[in-house]
């Protein structure tokens, strides 16, 4: 077997879930990736600062330029103190630092693991420099995924998905053709309301947040509970795999230990199990198109395994992943417009200012009074984004009176 390329990384989102455990991978195999430049919001100023001092990558950038100050001051107080980072690594900001970073010319590769929209023009911009990407961004493919696949083929580079979902999707296909395929399945643990007869205006953030199987960042974490990330997903499926959208299904399977299925049309049926460790899938993405030793150290035990249960999701219960799949089948510009209206609606249950069954309400108004576009360019996807962020604060605030 050939060995596994060297892998340079550029890592968007270095503090998030995903940042975090690629950042474990980083460190377990250090003759395998190196990191050398990162993004990160800024929240958290001292973490962000060891990481920088550990792994020494020459650019980095945060939201905004008080953050980029204050970062600075901390680099010089703890080199001063401790004599490390002595590889000057620079300090950027904003929505230019972050396409840096994602350009940087001694990265091969590009995570993008930021959450929203904000990591649509980065992964454009490392597309044109032909980087080899890896997405576990769901906004991008959602709101851009014809404009990303007109690019990656203009520029001659690829994208891999880092969703576990998708990453299982892609394994299963390989070396198959698209006319072979009956349906792919991608499978949902139907998160923390799976079996709950809880009325959902009672839901709180505490109890949405509270996912049994996995261990996400927030904004992902209520998308799993309102099953609009399994809606997302059927969009980035589509994008990913071009099959149609009558081919891409969904199941609810509270194990999570099968992340996607395939069924040909002899009636063959392939799957992709593997451990709750988000490290997994995103070694392989890393990996492809080679394998090597998994360095997350989990890995099946059968022996534990009692049952594998599956059923459909419940649209009726939790209507978010019916509005995707519709947005994704409307096309256009309505997967941008819900995925904007998702963002909003989410940071203001999260905020408390809204009801966790008023999720779905402001974003099926959002679509419902949207007046679609071509998504063919990067300033109309924007110009949606935009419309359905104020459209989506103005429903809320309408619903509720409250100050948004």
């Amino acid at each position: 077997m050939t060995k596994t390329a060297f892998r340079k990384i550029a890592l968007l989102g270095a503090t998030g879930s995903i940042g975090k455990q690629t950042l474990d991978l980083i460190r377990s195999a250090p003759e395998k990736y190196q990191l050398t430049s990162l993004s990160a919001a800024g929240n958290n100023l001292e973490e962000l600062a060891k990481i920088i001092n550990e792994f020494q990558p020459s650019l980095v950038s945060v939201n905004s330029v008080e953050s980029a100050q204050k970062l600075n001051e901390l680099l010089a107080i703890k080199k001063s103190q401790t004599q490390t980072n002595q590889n000057k690594t620079e300090i950027l900001h904003g929505l230019d630092g972050l396409n840096q970073v994602a350009t940087h010319s001694e990265a091969d590769t590009t995570l993008v693991a930021v959450v929203g929209s904000v990591g649509l023009e980065p992964t454009i911009e490392a597309i044109k420099k032909s980087k080899r990407l890896i997405v576990a961004n769901k906004e991008t493919l959602v709101a851009a995924g014809e404009l990303i696949n007109q690019l990656l083929i203009k520029h001659q580079t690829t994208l891999l998905p880092a969703d576990s979902e998708h990453v299982a999707i892609h394994q299963c296909l390989k070396g198959c053709k698209a006319s072979q395929v009956r349906n792919i399945y991608l499978t949902a643990s139907g998160g923390p309301f799976l079996n709950s007869n809880i009325n959902l205006e009672d839901i709180t953030v505490k109890m949405a947040l509270n996912h049994p199987t996995w261990n996400m960042g927030a904004k992902i974490t209520i998308d799993c509970a309102t099953l609009m990330n399994k809606g997302l997903e059927v969009i980035e499926a589509e994008s990913l795999f071009n099959l149609g959208y009558d081919k891409i299904q969904a199941l609810i399977h509270p194990q999570s230990i099968i992340h996607g299925l395939v069924e040909f049309i002899d009636g063959n049926v392939m799957a992709q199990l593997g451990p709750n460790d988000m490290r997994l899938p995103i070694q392989y993405a890393l990996d492809e198109p080679e394998r090597e030793a998994n360095l997350s150290g989990k890995f099946l035990d059968f022996k534990t395994i009692k049952k594998l249960e599956f059923d459909e999701p419940d649209i009726k219960r939790f209507p978010c992943f019916r509005l995707a799949y519709e947005a994704g089948q409307k096309g256009n510009t309505y997967p941008a417009v819900l995925g904007a209206a998702d963002e909003i609606a989410v940071e203001l249950f999260l905020q408390e200012k809204i009801k966790f069954n008023e999720i779905p309400k402001i974003i099926e108004e959002t679509l419902s009074v949207h007046s679609p576009s071509k998504a063919d360019s990067l300033a109309t996807i924007r110009d949606a984004d935009e419309w359905a962020r104020n459209k989506a604060k103005e429903i809320a605030s309408k619903q509720k009176q409250v100050l948004v």
